[in-house]
């Protein structure tokens, strides 16, 4: 039997939400940055979160706890924003950081990325405080939260990358 009651299957399909979000972002960021080491980091990452998004199913499913699944995500997202964030680094003289800033603050988009902002200090503040892992409840604040700095942030980009 599972350990952690109230792990449902809503709960893990809510879950799926920002790893969604979050690919669509990188689909959209990756082909105008054409950078592999950039694809790899958001693949990576991509994946991590897919491994949290099993690990929450199988619970859900068939009430049985993969561990190995859990620790993937923290090791996996540091790895591929690491990735990214040295692709950055690599191509910094192939971006236009004012025709970046031009896209992020333009209106309505920046609107989106404040509220994603919003949303993801709001995630940060709870996950360093109050967060118990094997609280449903807490999870499921922590999924909304989540939810919401990706769709805002995915929302903002989608207005953005024309």
């Amino acid at each position: 039997m599972a350990e952690k009651e109230g792990f449902t299957l809503g709960l893990a399909l809510m879950d799926a939400i920002p790893v969604v979000a979050f690919g669509a972002d990188m689909a959209l960021l990756s082909k105008p940055l054409g950078s592999p080491l950039f694809l790899a980091g958001a693949v990576l990452s991509l994946l991590a979160g897919a491994c949290m998004v099993v690990y929450k199913l199988l619970i859900a499913l068939s009430e049985k706890e993969v561990p190995g699944l859990k620790k993937m995500m923290p090791i996996g997202m540091t790895a591929g924003f690491a990735l990214m964030i040295a692709a950055l680094i690599i191509n910094r003289s192939k971006l236009s950081f004012a025709g970046i800033w031009r896209a992020v603050s333009s209106m309505p988009a920046c609107i989106f990325f404040i509220l994603g902002i919003a949303f993801f200090a709001a995630f940060i503040i709870f996950f360093k405080t109050k967060f118990d892992a094997d609280s449903a409840r807490d999870n499921w604040i922590e999924e909304i939260l989540n939810a919401g700095t990706q769709l805002c942030i995915l929302i903002g980009v989608i207005l953005s990358v024309r």
